[in-house]
């Protein structure tokens, strides 16, 4: 038992366990029946004896909270944890937001924001620390370990949560109209630290500071030269160093391909790969490598080589294992799963008109060519089976769960852009334009001249979870928008003339965080049909208030100077171009105008912003905002979570009163997720990173004929991209079988196609 409690100012003074239980019946307090603290303090303390440190049974009791292993109790240890860290990080006396942004300052971990002394006497005002103690303890650990402005080597932390929200709603408002920036700073401040709007890494780590890096996303293409090849190999260093994840497309020849009309053989594109992997990971972010996706379409003459480049079972020469791929097919080659027959592969080079007819949403122009070239006998052809080539993709995904899937046609198709969509990025939810460069030097040109264009999109989200009302749904969603455009404006480019696309398409990516939250709240599940149902309005009302918010602003700041590079002027909607056979799913019924909504758009030209939706995963930033990740249902009810040998106990919100109506991502069959994403789909103007969960125990396995009809359902329903593969247990797969055509998938009954035809 303990006697003698150890003060950090080193004084001791006799054990009190009336003291004890006061804290925590303090700490307690709202929590109810789900925390016993008397058997908190007597498993903690039974545990400890003679003297120890105050910070000692701080510790054993939070560790002791976080053993019980449910939300009630990580909320309790939260509560806790953040008594402790102000101690820690403040001593006795917590700063002012003006000593501590002051203090930073002279460090150099801040820039110099332009308040006044009466300014920062009314964020003293707004500043609430009470709502550290309403935080679970895995939201106050991201804070301090991802997020808090800190000196890493030395192990020194200078902010707790509430501080951290304030720096980025003053950075964000800084140059803000002084008759309304402290308005913005207070609306900033309050849906960022209530957890209504959920800011990426970038945004956390470097608002207010001198590191000025908010893109989360670049997107870059190189054309058929060693100089443009160079100029990608630039770009990807450079924007890895400046935050962002790549996603790298390389308009090259193949392997054996003549080059200088045929003196020498093409090397083909591993060592072109091998270039990029040394690019980004030659640069670390928040001490984390960096990293790429690289993009092919499925026709290349070297798709089976590129398909395998991750296997551990490939040879060295074979092997790339610092990248992750993504390979693109279109609705032609689905057609030709569908039927189990061949295709003949091509690239840029071999049949370049093809390759462009490819990369559009002009399928009958493709299918044309691609007959012209299937009857000229002069040209040479290698043809595979398009359904082996397919499983050999479906099997290195399964394996390794990093080869990843991007629909060219439904790029290309369900987008406001004009410009040709060449590929995803690094976590496959962004759809942009993208021209590679010539010459290096236009890299640094401030002319909108230059034809090359990289692609960055800044992201944000809205926790649909913690929104309350109609009026506050559309009050977020605009300052999750002005968030984005603010980033774009204040950021710094080291390539200036990324800034300049950056801000002339002003790209936005705002996804939802919280869904399965939502809907174990709605006590409705993602495989029902009442689900799907809930699902569709979730989205619906998202993109509804995006395009509401980026119409307002258009009209408070302008339309996006590219705006007549997409059809928005037109009066582009979603409605006018997703894939009509997800309203197959359920009775869907929409909830908006979107008619009067079009012809304000109309009226106005268009909006501020050239696309607006993107779901990313949001495994960190949802942690920091105390709700689930993404649109994707949880895995379990308590997790411990490790990331750079840090751990971190997780648990589903309120899943002590609600664990009946969680659903398990084990439990839910790919086609409801299928169905899931392609709800969502249908309201996104850019794509999803669509992660699909396998539990495969024992003897189980995977038919391929399974992934043959998941994979037609996928483009059947008008999936973007497909990215993870989380598999609980594995045997692997079995070989390809001699499957006849694939007639029908269990999907709607009223659908009477087969797949070949209706995709």
């Amino acid at each position: 038992m303990i006697e003698t409690i150890i003060k950090r100012d080193g004084r001791k003074e006799p054990f009190t366990p009336s003291k004890l239980n006061q804290w925590g019946e303090w700490a307690a307090n709202t929590l109810g029946d789900y925390v016993d603290w008397p058997s908190v303090v007597l498993e903690a303390v039974s545990g400890l004896s003679g003297e120890c440190t105050s910070a000692q049974l701080q510790e054993r009791l939070i560790r002791t909270c976080l053993d019980h292993d449910s939300w009630a109790y990580n909320r309790m240890a939260g509560r806790l944890y953040a008594t402790i860290i102000r101690k820690d990080i403040y001593g006795g006396k917590m700063p002012t937001v003006k000593e501590l942004h002051t203090k930073l300052q002279e460090l150099g971990y801040m820039e110099h924001l332009d308040y006044s002394d009466e300014e920062y006497a009314q964020v003293e005002e707004m500043i609430d620390h009470e709502r550290d103690f309403t935080y679970a303890h895995y939201q106050i650990h991201t804070h301090l370990t991802k997020y808090a402005i800190s000196d890493r080597v030395n192990d020194v932390f200078f902010e707790t949560p509430q501080y951290i929200y304030m720096r980025m709603a003053m950075a964000l408002s800084v140059d803000q109209p002084r008759d309304r920036r402290m308005t913005d700073v207070a609306k900033f401040y309050e849906h960022l630290s209530m957890n209504r709007i959920n800011a990426p890494t970038p945004n956390h780590v470097n608002l207010g500071t001198p590191l000025r890096g908010y893109a989360s996303c670049c997107l870059y293409a190189t054309d058929d030269s060693a100089k443009s090849i160079a100029i990608g190999n630039h770009i990807a260093n450079t924007m890895t160093y400046m935050s962002a994840g790549i996603g790298a497309y390389m308009q090259i020849r193949s392997m054996n391909d003549p080059v200088r009309g045929g003196v020498i053989r093409h090397q083909g594109k591993l060592p072109y790969y091998r270039a990029i992997v040394g690019e980004v990971k030659a640069n670390l972010q928040n001490g984390r490598g960096g990293a790429c996706t690289t993009h092919f379409p499925i026709f290349d003459p070297e798709v089976d080589t590129l398909l395998r480049l991750k296997n551990p079972m490939s040879t060295e020469d074979k092997k790339i294992r610092g990248l992750d791929y993504s390979w693109g097919g279109n609705r032609f080659f689905a057609r030709k799963v569908a039927r189990n027959e061949d295709v003949f592969l091509f690239n840029c080079f071999t049949a370049p008109d093809l390759y462009d007819a490819l990369y559009s949403d002009d399928e009958e122009r493709f299918a044309e060519l691609y007959a012209k070239y299937e009857a000229d006998e002069n040209f040479k052809k290698t043809y595979v089976n398009a359904r082996s080539i397919l499983i050999t993709a479906e099997n290195e995904w399964n394996e390794t769960g990093r080869v990843y899937e991007h629909n060219i046609f439904e790029l290309n198709n369900h987008t406001p852009f004009k410009d040709k969509i060449y590929s995803s990025n690094l976590c496959q939810e962004i759809a942009l334009p993208t021209k590679p460069y010539y010459n290096m030097m236009d890299l640094y040109s401030e002319s909108e001249e230059v034809e090359g264009e990289v692609a960055t999109c800044n992201l944000a989200g809205i926790c649909v979870d913690k929104i309350e009302s109609e009026e506050q749904y559309e009050e977020v969603a605009y300052y999750a928008l002005l968030m984005v455009d603010k980033c774009i404006h204040l950021a710094h480019y080291e390539l200036p003339h990324i800034g300049v696309t950056s801000k002339a398409r002003l790209n936005a990516g705002v996804g939802i965080l919280g869904l399965a939250h939502a809907m174990a709240k709605n006590k409705t599940r993602y495989t029902s049909i009442e689900g799907k149902k809930f699902i569709h309005q979730v989205a619906e009302r998202h993109y509804y208030y995006l395009v509401k918010a980026s119409l307002r602003l258009g009209k408070e700041l302008g339309n996006a100077p590219w705006m007549h590079k997409t059809k928005w002027p037109e009066g582009w909607l979603p409605l006018d171009t997703y894939n009509r056979n997800v309203d197959k799913i359920a009775d869907f019924e929409n909830q908006y105008d979107w008619e009067a909504l079009r012809q304000e758009i109309i009226a106005n030209g268009g909006i501020r912003n050239s696309v607006l939706a993107a779901h990313m995963p949001t495994e960190t930033s949802a942690n920091a905002s105390g709700t689930t990740n993404g649109l994707y249902p949880i895995r379990e009810l308590t997790m411990i979570k490790t990331d750079n040998h840090r751990v971190n106990y997780w648990a589903a919100p309120n899943s002590d009163e609600l664990a009946e109506w969680y659903e398990s991502a084990w439990d839910i069959p790919a086609k409801d997720m299928t169905e899931t994403y392609a709800i969502v789909q249908k309201w996104t103007d850019q794509g999803i990173s669509a992660d699909f969960y396998r539990q495969l125990i024992g003897d189980a396995h995977i038919e391929s004929a399974e992934l043959i009809q998941d994979y037609l359902y996928r483009v059947r329903m008008g999936l973007k991209t497909k990215y993870y593969m989380n598999q609980k247990t594995s045997r692997g797969m079995q070989p390809v079988e001699d499957t006849p055509a694939v007639t029908s998938y269990n999907g709607p009954e009223d659908d009477e196609n087969c797949e070949a035809c209706t995709l």
